[in-house]
């Protein structure tokens, strides 16, 4: 049986990919609207919205190529193909920063496992990986923006300055942990003259602040892709925005 979206059951599509049947049918009418399928290039044996499925769940189960071929019925070529095809637009979804600058935004970092080794570094966690910026807004966890990936042997502060300090627009009220201490930009809890944070009522205050982009990033690992990628070279920053973009569309349409 080959898998088709049209035959998913509401409870199938939600365990599958994450999302819902109205959610779905969002991304599908947004991926067409940025790349269109006007009859030109190579025909396809899956219509717009098969391939679509399929590369959400490329993202949510990091299943192989082979895997993939197999379950909608078509070659594992035809399948690298599909999510190459469509992972720059699903990682255009995830937009520009908002304008309000009287929201609180976070940033954090995490490494990913990655297996293009031209881009990774051993870190503290002993394996090949790259480490990831990534900004939230407070209130809602909603992603701001995402860095491109660099080796995972870097400081945070270092990949930041290099990855979102340019592009980033100057946002009075950012906020980050102690890596990040001696950036301008970005406040850091309160340091005594030993240098030591001063774990007061403000640190408390500012910690549960903080857990906002742990649990932030922690939704955007529930895709399995983040914890081992196989894709190459600018595949990596496409696949960690597609997927922060997936994760907005589950807080816009609930």
């Amino acid at each position: 049986m080959r898998l088709r979206l049209a035959h998913c059951t509401a409870a199938e599509l939600r365990s599958w990919t994450g999302l819902t049947g109205p959610q779905m049918q969002h991304l599908v009418q947004q991926l067409w609207e940025l790349k269109p399928d006007a009859g030109r290039g190579r025909s396809w044996a899956l219509s717009f919205a098969d391939r679509v499925l399929l590369v959400v769940l490329a993202y949510r189960t990091n299943l192989t190529m082979q895997q993939l071929g197999s379950l909608f019925g078509i070659s594992h070529a035809a399948a690298h193909r599909v999510i190459t095809r469509l992972a720059k637009p699903l990682a255009g979804l995830l937009g520009p920063p908002p304008a309000d600058r009287r929201e609180l935004w976070i940033v954090d970092g995490t490494l990913i496992p990655v297996h293009d080794q031209r881009r990774t570094a051993k870190s503290k966690n002993y394996r090949r990986s790259v480490n990831v910026q990534i900004v939230c807004r407070a209130r809602d966890r909603r992603v701001v923006a995402v860095g491109d990936a660099w080796p995972g042997n870097r400081n945070d502060i270092v990949v930041f300055r290099e990855t979102l300090s340019g592009t980033l627009p100057g946002h009075p009220r950012l906020s980050g942990d102690g890596g990040y201490r001696g950036r301008d930009r970005i406040r850091t809890p309160r340091r005594g003259p030993d240098g030591r944070i001063i774990k007061d009522r403000n640190y408390r205050r500012f910690r549960k602040r903080r857990a906002a982009a742990e649990h932030t990033i922690a939704r955007l690992k529930d895709h399995q892709i983040l914890r081992q990628c196989r894709r190459r070279g600018k595949g990596i920053d496409h696949a960690v925005a597609g997927v922060a973009a997936l994760h907005n569309l589950k807080l816009d349409i609930r």
